[in-house]
């Protein structure tokens, strides 16, 4: 072995055993299987910095150059055959969840339904962010249980990668079904076959958080619960944390209709 990959070897030794380092240069690390009230207890103050929100926009940046040159990844891919199922010609769409608002980019150029979007995040360094990086689009401060908007404001409801990390997903689930007049979309849920809905804590991009890995079955069941008909699904990028739970996971993204409304 030459003594430059002998260096890089022991560097990544060192960084894997020492926390703090661990954390600042691996996305996502440090899982650890917790309870349902111990999830609520953490404040996931993760996703309030600034620095966080800087590194998840870097880590979106070759996707979205790869998308704008014709090779998306097939998560972005779903996401835009999703709302595409719906089947309208323009929509308006709140994404519940948005982040560093990356995909005011990709729903502007991937679905052919034309999107009039707008973004919503609990974390303020996420809006920042988004409004610097998308500054055409809309984006809010807003909490996914307590939306800020009028029954049936959206023709879509988008849940972006976001109701794995929200404890009290139940809330979210109703409030996705309260605002959306046509369709809700949760993409690329975390979702297990056997195993119970499980709650597990994390580093992501530097900061604690918390992410719910849901039983397939019972989430459907919350679907019902809050008023939204299955519809379709689409697989999505793989997700696997079967090292943690002893079960596979994988990530699906699902469409639902409030129920009593025609497609």
């Amino acid at each position: 072995m030459s003594p430059y990959r002998a260096l890089r070897k022991l560097a990544g030794k060192t960084v894997r055993a020492i926390p703090w380092l661990r954390r600042r240069f691996y996305i996502s690390c440090d899982y650890k299987v917790i309870s349902r009230e111990q999830a609520a207890t953490i404040r996931a103050d993760g996703w309030m910095s600034p620095h966080t929100a800087r590194w998840q926009q870097r880590a979106y940046d070759q996707l979205l150059a790869e998308m704008s040159a014709g090779d998306p990844r097939e998560d972005l891919k779903v996401a835009a055959a999703a709302v595409d199922a719906v089947g309208l010609e323009r929509a308006s769409l709140l994404e519940v969840g948005c982040g560093g608002g990356y995909y005011a980019r990709i729903f502007a150029e991937l679905p052919h339904t034309r999107v009039d979007y707008t973004g919503i995040d609990f974390s303020p360094s996420m809006v920042r962010q988004a409004q610097a990086s998308y500054p055409s689009a809309r984006f809010e401060v807003g909490d996914a249980t307590a939306l800020a908007f009028a029954d049936g404001a959206f023709d879509i409801v988008y849940n972006g990668v976001s109701l794995m990390h929200i404890p009290d997903y139940g809330k979210a689930i109703a409030e996705s079904r309260r605002v959306a007049a046509r369709a809700a979309i949760f993409q690329s849920v975390p979702v297990l076959e056997k195993r119970p809905t499980t709650y597990i804590s994390k580093y992501a991009y530097g900061g604690k958080v918390v992410e719910v890995v849901f039983n397939r079955d019972e989430l459907l069941r919350d679907f019902e619960r809050a008023g939204l008909k299955f519809v379709q699904s689409w697989r999505s990028i793989n997700y696997d944390v079967g090292h943690l739970l002893g079960e596979s996971s994988y990530a699906e993204t699902f469409l639902c209709y409030p129920t009593g409304t025609i497609p």
